[in-house]
C-alpha cells in the first residue's frame, strides 16, 4: 500500500520562531486595531448627530474624541468632550438616556433675585415666547442672552425687567418695557421640559467596531510580523 511520510522537524524552528514573534506583537497589533475602530467610530457618532439631532450645530458634531490605547494599556475610549466649560457630556446625555433638562446658567442667573417669591422654586426655568429669536439649533442666543442682561439695569423703552407686572394677572417671567406697553420674553415655568431616548449610541458603536476590527487586526498583525526584528 502506497503512504506517504511527512517530516516536518525541519519546519518546527520557523514555525517556533513565527509563533514566538506573533505572541510578542499580539498586543501591539490589537491596540493598532483597537485604535483605528475607535476612531471610526468616534466618525460615526459625530456624522449620527446630524440624523438623530434637530439641526445640530458644530458643538454638536463634533462631540465625541477618542483616548487611543496601547501595548500595555487594551482600551480605547471614545468619548463626549466636556472642555472649556461647555458640557457636551451632559447635553448629548439628554439625547442618549433622556430625562428632565436641567435649569440652564442664565436661567439660574435671571431668576436668582426672584426664587422663592411668588412660588417660584429654585430651579424653575424660562420658557421663551415667540418674540425671542432663536439660533439655527433652536436655542436662545448669546446676542439675546446679552441684551437682556444689558437692559435689566434701566427703566427706560426697551430695557427688560424679571417678576410678574403689577396691575394684572400675568405670570411672572421677563418683560420688555416699550412706551405703550410690556412684552413677555420668557415666562417662568417649574415645568420641566423632558426630553426622549434618541440617540442609539450603542448600535451605531457597536456596527462600527463589527465592521471593520477583524479587517484591521489581520492588517496590523501582517504589519507587526513583518516589520519585527
Amino acid at each position: 500500500m502506497a503512504s506517504i511520510s511527512l517530516d516536518i522537524q525541519s519546519e518546527l524552528p520557523k514555525a517556533v520562531r513565527w509563533t514566538d514573534t506573533m505572541t510578542k506583537q499580539l498586543p501591539f497589533a490589537i491596540s493598532q486595531a483597537l485604535n483605528s475602530s475607535a476612531f471610526d467610530t468616534r466618525k460615526a457618532l459625530n456624522g449620527a448627530t446630524r440624523q438623530y439631532f434637530d439641526r445640530p450645530n458644530k458643538f454638536t458634531q463634533t462631540a465625541f474624541l477618542v483616548t487611543k490605547s496601547n501595548k500595555r494599556n487594551l482600551e480605547a475610549v471614545v468619548f463626549a468632550n466636556d472642555q472649556q466649560g461647555r458640557d457636551r457630556a451632559r447635553y448629548l446625555r439628554y439625547g442618549i438616556q433622556g430625562g428632565d433638562r436641567r435649569q440652564k446658567g442664565f436661567e439660574k442667573k435671571f431668576l436668582s433675585d426672584i426664587v422663592g417669591t411668588r412660588r417660584i422654586p429654585a430651579t424653575a426655568q424660562l420658557m421663551p415666547t415667540d418674540l425671542v429669536k432663536l439660533d439655527r439649533s433652536g436655542n436662545v442666543s448669546l446676542a439675546t442672552i446679552k441684551r437682556i442682561n444689558k437692559g435689566l439695569n434701566g427703566k427706560a423703552s426697551g430695557s427688560f425687567f424679571i417678576g410678574a407686572p403689577k396691575g394684572g394677572d400675568r405670570p411672572v417671567g421677563i418683560y420688555r418695557r416699550s412706551r405703550l406697553k410690556l412684552f413677555p420674553y420668557f415666562f417662568a415655568t417649574d415645568r420641566k421640559a423632558t426630553y426622549r431616548p434618541r440617540f442609539p449610541i450603542n448600535e451605531i458603536g457597536a456596527k462600527a467596531i463589527e465592521r471593520r476590527f477583524g479587517t484591521y487586526l489581520r492588517s496590523s498583525l501582517e504589519r507587526a510580523v513583518a516589520t519585527a526584528r
